[in-house]
């Protein structure tokens, strides 16, 4: 088992940033919640990645500054990540495209508000998660984390 070590919270706002992107690459090549399911590959990834969302706004949940700004729904998306880890077979596939395809870009809008609104620079945690991801050679990512660096 590995060491807990204790996160920067700018890193867990990244996090959820990366994880919402990556499920939009995920699932773009699908038109339907039936055929998206049916890419284990595509599906397990995307839910993967929202197990990651709910985990990471359960930890800036418990950071006084950001619990303050944060809307009602961010604790209905960590209720949904223990709904994806621990009753997987569960899970309604409408309702994920549907938190998929409406709901994510509400989500990077509401955080976005909350990092402009409050003193939480992401930029040393952008710098960071860039790096990493630039070492992997995933471009997409990359792209995407410079286009953040605006928030800051």
């Amino acid at each position: 088992m590995s060491k807990q070590t204790k996160r920067n919270v700018e890193l867990f706002i990244v996090d959820i940033f990366v994880a919402i992107e990556k499920i939009k690459l995920y699932s773009s090549p699908f038109t339907s919640p039936n055929d998206f399911q049916h890419s284990s590959l595509h599906w397990d990834a995307s839910m993967r990645q929202l197990e990651i969302i709910g985990e990471a706004l359960n930890k800036l949940l418990h950071h006084t500054a950001f619990n303050a700004s944060a809307p009602s729904y961010f604790r209905k998306v960590v209720n949904f990540r223990n709904t994806i880890a621990h009753a997987y077979f569960g899970i309604d596939v409408e309702e994920v495209w549907n938190i998929i395809t409406l709901r994510l870009d509400i989500l990077t809008e509401d955080l976005a508000v909350i990092v402009k609104k409050h003193p939480l620079d992401i930029s040393e945690a952008l710098a960071c998660t860039i790096k990493e991801y630039q070492s992997q050679e995933n471009l997409p990512i990359v792209n995407y984390l410079l286009t953040l660096q605006n928030l800051s």
